[in-house]
């Protein structure tokens, strides 16, 4: 029996930015373990090739890695390229990478407030118009870019990544509207406290427990929470869902509000 609905990934092409590391990794195996093959854009290229190695063993998918600075239009262009040398086309685009940095708006300097600025929104714009310059705009395909639930609320302590996430979803549904004719879905995600994110390691446990007890399901999120409102926006099984940031948060924005 034909099913309604398909998650099958075989024969698709996935670039994930910010591949090096955390919800990165998550995604990118998401997508290899139902069948795309995958390029892996970063700067830090031992840390990729790792990734890409552990990938290719856990999943049996082809995996390429390419070094990128993702705020950088040359180097965005010639990134998008060599992936276009491999594989010959993109259907796949996950707009990962993203820095933060704290400080009150009185105190930010001016390099930290441009440079998260650059990666998270800039960046994001220049890897999506390029895929659309050099392949999806005729042929087609499935943006999706991993925002924040931060993009829905204020912060005195880390302002400019509240500002930037914001933009990214204003991004989102601007860039949904103006390609949704040609055959491209934009989409976004926006991640809750996740242990494989943005969080430090060394968080001390008092603090791990206090952002859990802000939580209605009680936990941070973990590998795989993502990965399957991913595998919704990146295959067939998107038909008709256009400029939407499905919220993976374990309900923390109910409670936020």
């Amino acid at each position: 029996m034909e099913k309604t609905v398909n998650f099958d990934l075989t024969g698709k092409v996935a670039i994930v930015t910010g591949g090096s590391r955390g919800l990165g990794v998550e995604l990118a195996t998401s997508m290899a373990e139902y069948g795309a093959d995958i390029a892996l854009m970063a700067g830090n290229v031992e840390k990729m090739k790792k990734v890409a190695a552990d990938i290719t063993e856990k999943t049996g998918r082809k995996v390429i890695w390419v070094k990128v600075n993702i705020g950088d239009e040359e180097s965005v262009k010639a990134a998008v390229q060599a992936v276009m040398d491999e594989y010959g086309k993109i259907d796949i685009l996950v707009n990962n990478a993203g820095i933060i940095r704290y400080g009150r708006p009185e105190e930010m300097t001016y390099k930290d407030w441009t440079d998260v600025l650059n990666i998270d929104v800039t960046g994001t714009w220049l890897m999506s118009k390029e895929v659309v310059n050099v392949y999806m705009g005729e042929h087609g395909g499935k943006i999706v870019n991993i925002n924040s639930v931060n993009s829905f609320s204020a912060s005195p302590v880390a302002p400019v990544y509240h500002v930037a996430k914001a933009a990214e979803a204003a991004l989102t549904q601007s860039c949904a509207a103006a390609w949704a004719g040609q055959g491209i879905y934009v989409n976004g995600i926006a991640p809750g406290n996740m242990q494989n994110g943005e969080m430090a390691p060394d968080t001390p446990a008092d603090i791990l427990e206090n952002i859990r007890r802000k939580v209605p399901q009680r936990r941070l999120g973990g590998y795989g929470d993502l990965s399957g409102a991913l595998l919704y926006l990146v295959s067939d099984a998107n038909t008709y869902t256009q400029g939407v940031t499905i919220t993976c948060d374990g309900g923390l924005i109910l409670e936020a509000f």
